[in-house]
């Protein structure tokens, strides 16, 4: 239920006073002022509490997602909190005189570590304008309280816990399965390091990529230790000591200096007001857009909300592109897995918009990718180097650019990373499953007619052939080649040797900037200012544009369904019973990523794909 405004809320609270004091008087034969009279004094109240020192408030009891949602038939958000919605509205609450100070609530953002850290450095900007900042959640895990470390004031619920338990990437390998079952994972990699196949190939970890997982998690661990300490002001030793203990109760966590407060949500207010050593005033829900009022009865309205489309701008514009998920062909979106795609034909399309557009100038395209179709990859590195001959391309990358993500990237001239952002794993997989010996423990007998000497290269009844299997390398070699040409044609002057950081290898953003695969450390605010400089636009001169901007309801009709799910996506049915609905949400985010790449790896001959996903819960 949307709240009413603070201000409404003032005067009718005046109104009711002063009616039962009008009363009061009535009643004990006092004279009575008049309505004149009234008015005055209800105006002279609202007067003191609008001189009130103001508090702008952030309830993230929601998940934050990294791009708009599109309307779904499936379940999504259309208003859903985005990043960079966020980050504006900090940034809106730092500049503004009238905010004395920040509050956020924090319930489950669902953010993953590089997103918190962006948040965490746009909570500090507050603190450097002279702000205090408050963080309250009822119990805090390694990203949500990597948030709250940004603040100057944490809050927890007096019964409630800091959770940060490190970091851990988990592998699963499934060879002894097929062993049992029958069924063969005849792949090939380009790339010491790569270890895509090795989940279909070994039961353990390859030494090379042992070595890559134990580089990221000596990073991502460094990290994390490093930011709590330096913005609680805690030595290295007691975050590592905590860290070991995994939890740590609200009265343990404040006398070791993670947190500074006890309070339920209701003593808040009281609280800032104390901090800042007067009443406040609560500005609820800073910065959003006024709601829409909206007749749920009346069904022509709400017809209105659901296919309303934002006013055509001609103002000067970054386009902001999200290419979020898994590569694939086609068209993208969420899978039935929610697994989030990039399609080729969308990026593509965006690109064509974008460069038919005089008012965009420049463009930043957002990465979040382990990467997946090399050729989808391909059409989307040519859609964009075409647009970077004309207009200024930089690249910010969140989570991950990896593999097919990082082939995406080169496309750009510039490159920005969050600081736990995993760049890289340039190389190749490919090839098949072979399941024969399955079906002759099932009794079940196949017979293959075919003409064309390899008619039946990536059938599942026999492995690869000696020639073949050549045949996949040599193919998988080209597409590696071309891939290390496509980046050393764009950051040739950066990277010394493209073997160095090629052939699998994975590198957190620091070491992905000294190795020249990265220019900058820095969130999407950065990037975004960083093109706008560079299309000589003036600070705000311009307006940032999501291209393509999300699909309303009469899109969807009118293109004939929803056309913002791929062709790639496997054939699991999702219900209220299964495993995967079962699942948290993260996890079954990640899960339905994997299994699009399982998908992509049946139906492509080579492909460029991350072997793995990093939660730091």
């Amino acid at each position: 239920m949307t709240r009413p405004s603070i201000r409404l809320k003032t005067v009718r609270l005046c109104a009711i006073a002063l009616v039962a004091v009008l009363f009061s008087r009535a009643s004990l034969g006092e004279s009575t002022p008049s309505l004149r009279d009234l008015a005055a004094k209800i105006h002279q109240i609202q007067d003191q509490k609008e001189k009130l020192p103001k508090v702008a408030e952030f309830d993230l009891s929601t998940a934050i997602v990294e791009k708009p949602s599109d309307f779904s038939l499936l379940g999504g958000d259309p208003s859903a909190l985005t990043l960079r919605q966020l980050i504006d509205r900090l940034h809106k609450a730092r500049d503004d005189r009238e905010i004395r100070a920040v509050l956020l609530t924090l319930g489950d953002p669902g953010t993953n570590l590089s997103q918190s850290q962006e948040i965490r450095d746009a909570l500090i900007e507050i603190r450097k304008a002279g702000k205090k900042v408050f963080v309250y959640a009822d119990g805090y895990d390694t990203d949500s309280y990597t948030i709250a470390t940004g603040a100057s004031n944490i809050c927890i619920l007096p019964g409630g816990e800091v959770m940060i338990p490190g970091i851990s990437i988990q592998t699963m390998y499934l060879k002894g399965l097929f062993d049992k079952l029958g069924v063969k994972a005849d792949y090939v990699q380009i790339g010491a390091y790569k270890g895509a196949d090795e989940e279909y190939t070994r039961t353990g970890p390859s030494p090379e990529f042992t070595g890559e997982l134990n580089k990221l998690m000596d990073s991502l661990y460094k990290q994390v230790v490093s930011g709590i300490a330096t913005n609680r002001q805690l030595t290295p030793e007691a975050v590592k000591a905590a860290i070991d203990e995994a939890i740590l109760t609200a009265q343990s966590a404040k006398d070791r200096g993670f947190v500074d407060q006890l309070v339920d949500p209701d003593g808040l207010h009281d609280l800032i007001s104390d901090e800042l050593g007067t009443d406040t005033e609560m500005v609820a829900d800073y910065g959003a857009p006024p709601a829409d009022n909206v007749d749920l009865s009346n069904p022509f309205a709400l017809l209105s909300l659901l296919t309303r489309k934002p006013a055509v701008s001609t103002k000067p514009a970054v386009a902001l592109v999200f290419a979020d998920g898994v590569i694939v062909d086609g068209g993208g979106g969420m899978s039935l897995t929610e697994g989030s795609t990039i399609g080729s034909d969308t990026i593509r399309e965006a690109m064509r918009d974008i460069a038919a557009d005089s008012s965009i100038k420049c463009v930043v395209i957002r990465i979040n990718s382990p990467g997946g179709s090399a050729l989808a990859s391909e059409a989307m590195w040519q859609a964009v180097h075409r647009v970077a001959k004309n207009k200024p391309v930089i690249i910010s990358v969140g989570n991950m650019a990896a593999s097919g993500g990082y082939y995406l990237a080169s496309s750009g001239e510039r490159i920005f990373a969050d600081p736990s952002a995993i760049v890289g794993s340039i190389g190749v997989v490919g090839g098949k499953f072979v399941t024969k010996d399955l079906y002759d423990k099932l009794g079940i007998t196949t017979q293959t007619f075919s003409r064309g000497r390899n008619a039946s290269l990536f059938g599942s009844e026999t492995e690869f052939t000696d020639r073949q299997r050549h045949m996949v390398q040599s193919w998988m070699t080209e597409t590696y080649d071309q891939f290390t040409q496509r980046v050393m044609s764009t950051r040739g002057g950066k990277i010394a040797k493209i073997e160095d950081v090629a052939q699998g290898r994975v590198f957190i953003a620091d070491q992905a900037k000294d190795l020249g695969l990265v220019d900058e450390i820095g969130g999407l605010d950065k990037a975004i200012a960083y093109a706008a400089d560079e299309a000589q636009l003036k600070t705000n001169s311009y307006e940032v544009r999501t291209v393509p901007a999300p699909k309303t309801l009469m899109d969807i009709i009118s293109g004939g369904g929803l056309s913002s799910v791929s062709r790639i996506q496997p054939k699991i049915e999702i219900s209220d019973t299964s495993i995967l609905k079962a699942m948290p949400r993260e996890i079954r985010s990640m899960v339905g990523e994997q299994l699009i790449i399982l998908q992509l790896l049946q139906q492509h001959p080579v492909v460029l794909a991350a072997p793995f996903a990093v939660r730091e819960k």
